[in-house]
């Protein structure tokens, strides 16, 4: 049993984070704003804003954690630059921080492919190679990525300086029920899967070609990065299986719900109108890592979550 901290853990992929490291049996905390905190049993609450060093200071003073899971992060562009600065790279910064303070076992980022530079919103900036591996060059243009990067390049700097052992995951677009947060298009997409009248695809047309990741891969990945030593130092793309295109995303929803018209180009696109694969090699060799959910499997758990009542339990 491991006594971790999960800062972000009320969101889409921290809560499922949590959920697995529970049933794993380890001791969690979660860093959290909330006064009132909504969570599985079994927690322990941390109430700070990771933002503001003070906060942060007093509520994690004396604790120390075999590894630190560092999910928060604002999950797009807010167009406020100085909000992008504060959120995403101060308090990247003040974890480290603390991880480097308490002698924090591991450090694993969630970062995003983001850091390669490509996000949905940006203009986009065919890859120099496919799949893209960990070498891929980065070219952020939009404050998102700028900010994802730069977390990824101060884990670097406290791993070669301070000797903190960081490592940092490079997701990509996360699939899967209970959306909410970064991952809330996906509870309109089971409103509309549910409803078995017509749906948007997140992808631009039925020729792009996408990489997702399904929400259980993305979890089991970070609890291999936080326990695997091959991982310390390094970098990782965190994807599913393989790419999909925008028509075999429509095959495999027309096959769970036959008869609803899919259409493409939610405003919520997961594509930028090209095509985009990552290499998962690198986590096979140095952690042992497979992901093991295809976007069929996502979909099909997102119907069932739906069906069984997710949607009305949710508050939708």
């Amino acid at each position: 049993m491991a006594k971790v901290l999960v800062t972000g853990g009320t969101g889409f992929v921290g809560a499922e984070l949590v959920l697995q490291l529970l049933e794993r049996g380890d001791e969690v905390s979660v860093l959290t704003r909330s006064a009132e905190p909504v969570g599985p049993d079994g927690v322990m609450w941390i109430r700070a804003d990771l933002s503001d060093a003070g906060s942060l200071w007093s509520a994690l003073a004396g604790r120390r954690f075999e590894c630190i899971y560092h999910v928060a992060s604002l999950p797009c562009d807010t167009g406020d630059p100085e909000e992008m600065v504060r959120v995403n790279i101060g308090g990247a910064t003040h974890m480290l921080e603390f991880a480097r303070r308490s002698g924090a076992g591991r450090f694993v980022l969630t970062s995003s492919i983001s850091a390669y530079g490509w996000f949905p919103s940006t203009k986009f900036d065919p890859p120099l190679e496919m799949p893209v591996t960990e070498e891929h060059i980065s070219r952020p243009k939009d404050m998102y990525c700028a900010t994802k990067r730069a977390q990824e390049i101060l884990a670097t700097t406290f791993h070669h300086e301070y000797g903190v052992p960081t490592v940092a995951l490079r997701v990509t677009a996360v699939i899967g029920p209970r959306g909410h947060g970064g991952g809330r298009m996906w509870h309109e997409f089971a409103e509309q899967l549910a409803g078995g009248e017509w749906i948007q695809l997140p992808q631009m047309s039925e020729d792009d070609l996408s990489h997702f990741v399904d929400v259980r891969d993305v979890a089991a990945m970070h609890i291999a990065a936080g326990t695997e030593d091959g991982a310390v130092g390094e970098a990782f793309n965190c994807c599913g299986p393989g790419p999909t295109r925008g028509h075999e995303f429509a095959e495999i929803v027309t096959g769970i719900a036959p008869g609803i018209e899919v259409k493409y180009g939610f405003p919520w696109s997961m594509s930028q109108g090209g095509e985009l694969a990552f290499d998962m090699s690198k986590a096979k060799r140095l952690i042992g890592f497979e992901p093991q959910y295809s976007v069929a499997d996502s979909v099909r758990c997102i119907k069932e979550w739906a069906d069984a009542g997710g949607l009305e339990d949710s508050g939708a």
